[in-house]
């Protein structure tokens, strides 16, 4: 069955993709986006994400929830490093004319449901930078880390140096 990508308009210019390296639990990738828009409603922050969940579809708003009766998410990107995820997103935004954001995006991988976090990566061309944060707050932390307020390089140094390389709140 296909998977539905329940969407939420927005006014934004672009949103921030969520790529998962990791063919992942459906239910898992929801519980993903129950943390973070508590949170955002708790800090009444704009909705910023949109799940990659196919490279055909044309994705223009944030994703409240994925609905299918598959358990799974066979994604595109599983088994891919960054750079190639990235080449992957912009050739999906080239041909969809989707409005999302292809330097920066967050990852959902292997270790995302364990750990409930995710990675905010930054491509930009030889310059690859990523730091594992936890779900609840990896939409502010990206948002910040996109206008570099703190930067991704102080973000990855505080999560290695006081919380075992998975920034917190």
């Amino acid at each position: 069955m296909a998977i539905e990508n329940a969407m939420t308009e927005t006014q934004q210019v672009k949103t921030y993709a969520v790529c998962c390296t990791a063919d992942l639990k459906i239910e898992a990738i929801n519980q993903f986006l129950v943390e973070v828009h508590q949170k955002e409603q708790e800090e009444r922050s704009i909705p910023i994400f949109t799940v990659v969940h196919d490279l055909k579809t044309r994705l223009n708003g944030t994703t409240k929830e994925l609905r299918s009766d598959d358990k799974i998410l066979k994604s595109s990107f599983a088994g891919l490093d960054y750079p190639e995820v990235q080449r992957l997103l912009q050739q999906m935004v080239k041909d969809t004319g989707s409005k999302i954001d292809t330097k920066w995006f967050l990852v959902l991988d292997d270790e995302s449901e364990r750990t409930s976090s995710g990675v905010i990566v930054v491509v930009e061309g030889e310059y690859v930078r990523s730091v594992r944060v936890t779900y609840p707050t990896t939409s502010r932390d990206l948002a910040a880390a996109s206008v570099a307020h703190p930067g991704i390089d102080e973000m990855i140094e505080l999560a290695n140096d006081k919380y075992n390389g998975i920034l917190q709140d």
